[in-house]
């Protein structure tokens, strides 16, 4: 189940209505001494002179298919929760604007809404909210608020509209490990925190519980932060979890 909140944007008569699906937004929210971390994700077949478009599918197909994380921030601690929020919903309509033709772009944004996080999600919600009332662009968003659970339980989506999907740790950060040690994940040189992402990723490992044979993720040292890997996650998550037809573009 995905929550679809549509921009305001009126497209030209015989123009597409929306553009096509580039990015996903990850956003694993801090509380007071802990830092909130935003991530970006834009899939991308390689090299692009293997990519081929499926009508029927609607994306483009063959060649590999790769993430680039094109933008990582932290926002500075004791920022308010209020400006958070309007940082991330001004950072989804720079991404993905109106088109030349008044097509609405069409954007994923996966937000950890685990404890303090839910007062955020409200704030966010509130936020793409007001801007379109307001009569102000909103690309299509297909909103994720996501609870993180432990040990072996289950994927499960939300229940009704606009809930929460409950989505076990490691069926977060395994993914995004993975990906990275595969070199399907490729990290922008000149990301601010890119060292701080890259540690986190080399440090964490898989820990099986022989006791109860849970499966968990931890990092090596203890009171490392995994701020930044999580942002990345709940993106790459979205990516996996889409069921909207996926549409993405060929990069050399």
């Amino acid at each position: 189940m995905v929550e679809s909140i549509s921009g305001s944007g009126t497209a030209t008569t015989g123009a597409p209505a929306t553009s096509p699906r580039r990015y996903t937004v990850g956003v694993d929210l801090g509380q007071a001494n802990d830092p909130t971390a935003i991530a970006v994700l834009e899939k991308a077949v390689v090299p692009a002179s293997t990519a081929m478009f499926s009508p029927a599918r609607g994306q483009l197909e063959t060649g590999d298919q790769v993430f680039d994380l094109v933008y990582l921030k932290r926002p500075k601690l004791g920022t308010a929760y209020d400006a958070v929020a309007e940082r991330v919903a001004d950072l989804v309509v720079r991404l993905e604007p109106m088109g030349a033709f008044g097509e609405s772009g069409r954007i994923t944004l996966c937000i950890d809404g685990t404890g303090v996080g839910r007062a955020i999600v409200d704030l966010l919600r509130t936020a793409f909210t007001e801007r379109g009332r307001r009569g102000e662009y909103v690309p299509r968003l297909d909103f994720r608020a996501v609870t993180v659970t432990g040990g072996n339980s289950r994927e499960t989506p939300p229940p009704r509209r606009g809930g929460y999907w409950s989505v076990p740790k490691k069926d977060l950060i395994f993914p995004a490990v993975a990906a990275f040690q595969q070199r399907r994940l490729r990290i922008a040189e000149g990301l601010k925190d890119r060292g701080a992402l890259v540690e986190e990723l080399r440090n964490y490992r898989r820990v099986t519980n022989i006791a109860s044979g849970n499966n968990t993720f931890e990092p090596w040292r203890q009171g490392d932060h995994d701020d930044l890997l999580f942002a990345l996650s709940l993106a790459l998550w979205g990516w996996e979890r889409d069921p909207v037809r996926r549409s993405i573009r060929a990069r050399s």
